[in-house]
């Protein structure tokens, strides 16, 4: 997985919420990329998926 130009690994499946909860990342502030797709906060990610987690910012 990849946030911020960090490397972490996954040990275990959890869905896109439990990570971003793990992480302590506001999932109204973030997006999760998991092997090229866009997930929602109910799906799944494998042990072992590529994760890139995108930060939303808004300038207006």
């Amino acid at each position: 997985m990849l946030y911020q130009g960090k490397t972490i690994e996954l040990e275990k499946s959890l869905t896109v919420k439990q990570l971003l909860n793990e992480l302590r990342l506001n999932p109204l502030e973030h997006l999760v990329q998991v092997d090229g797709k866009l997930y929602t906060e109910d799906r799944l990610i494998r042990a072992g998926s590529r994760v890139v987690i995108h930060k939303v910012t808004s300038a207006g």
